[in-house]
């Protein structure tokens, strides 16, 4: 299997955990994380954080928290998310979480493309902001956020924007450090 058209794959630096091999610890994290997320099964992305319990705890907490909880609805989130791993050419994010947009009804093709493309002025905002935050978040000025409120954006959800913004580089990480290729799952989502 290749994550990438034309791209002949390699075996992951560190090999998901299957949950047959995992410790009940990991077992009920890969169960509550697929379960919430609608996955028919547990993914690569916390197999693989298996062999350490608490990262794939701490992991599934941030992802539980930050991407499916909050006030910002989760397709615009995961639609923030592809658009940073897109950004950060991280493969398996990308596979991951078009699936996640379309398994909730979000059209993300266009966006994936060109941002500029979104029509909605609010996303477009969101997405610019958490681009710029992922990339160099000091480079954030008051314009930045006087942008957001002018949408009509609370504290609360820039700061959910900022978290979501750090969470998909940290998956980013997570996912391109380990080697991780995409599920077969997405192409079915």
């Amino acid at each position: 299997m290749s994550d990438t058209p034309g791209r002949a794959s390699r075996p992951p630096h560190v090999p998901p955990l299957p949950p047959d091999r995992a410790t009940p610890e990991a077992q009920a994290v890969y169960e509550e994380f697929y379960r919430r997320m609608a996955f028919p099964s547990p993914p690569n992305f916390i197999m693989t954080q298996g062999h350490s319990p608490a990262a794939a705890r701490g992991t599934w907490e941030l992802v539980r928290n930050v991407l499916v909880g909050g006030r910002i609805p989760r397709w615009k989130k995961e639609m923030i998310f592809v658009a940073i791993s897109r950004d950060r050419n991280c493969r398996y994010c990308v596979a991951a979480h078009v699936a996640c947009c379309r398994m909730l009804g979000a059209d993300v093709e266009q966006m994936v493309k060109d941002v500029s493309l979104v029509p909605d002025p609010v996303l477009r905002e969101m997405i610019l902001f958490a681009l710029k935050c992922a990339r160099e978040p000091q480079s954030l000025t008051g314009g930045d956020y006087d942008r957001l409120r002018q949408h009509k954006l609370s504290q609360s959800e820039i700061v959910e924007l900022i978290a979501m913004s750090g969470l998909a580089v940290y998956a980013n990480i997570m996912a391109d450090a380990t080697g991780m290729a995409a599920d077969e799952i997405f192409a079915s989502l």
